[in-house]
């Protein structure tokens, strides 16, 4: 808790998750995984959404930088604080997002992986397919072919 401590400036809301609710301000933080370091690496990492403005975002790729600028700019927050850094944990996070935006930018006809051209739309390059996804990045991913 001394890591709370540390950035009193903040709102912290204990929970059984780590995130950082941009519209209510608020970081919420698990209790129980913060006395371990990938706790406190996770801590960091909410923090540092909160402190490079990360508010919203409208496309999948823009999320997947949002997460990259926040985990290079925990490791920063950590060596500040001392606070080990587990590059592997950091490694599996970041490819946990990569993964997330290929699931939703492959066509599902043609498995060709394309971009966003309206938020949670697409439309295959190869072979025409147009698909949407949700909106929200924690639900399951669903590609749905559209007209």
């Amino acid at each position: 808790m001394e890591l709370l401590a540390k950035f009193s400036n903040y709102r912290f809301l204990p929970a059984g998750y780590f995130s950082y609710d941009a519209a209510d301000e608020v970081i919420n933080y698990d209790p129980i995984r913060l006395k371990k370091t990938n706790g406190k690496i996770s801590l960091l990492h909410e923090i540092s959404h909160c402190e490079l403005g990360h508010f919203h975002y409208r496309y999948d790729m823009e999320l997947l930088m949002m997460e990259v600028a926040a985990w290079n700019h925990t490791k920063k927050l950590a060596d500040q604080h001392g606070v080990h850094v587990n590059e592997a944990y950091i490694k599996d996070c970041i490819e946990s997002y990569d993964e997330w935006v290929n699931r939703r930018g492959s066509c599902p006809t043609c498995d060709n992986f394309c971009l966003e051209y309206k938020e949670s739309r697409y439309n295959c390059f190869v072979c025409d397919t147009r698909w949407q996804v949700s909106p929200e990045p924690q639900k399951r991913i669903q590609r749905r072919i559209i007209a």
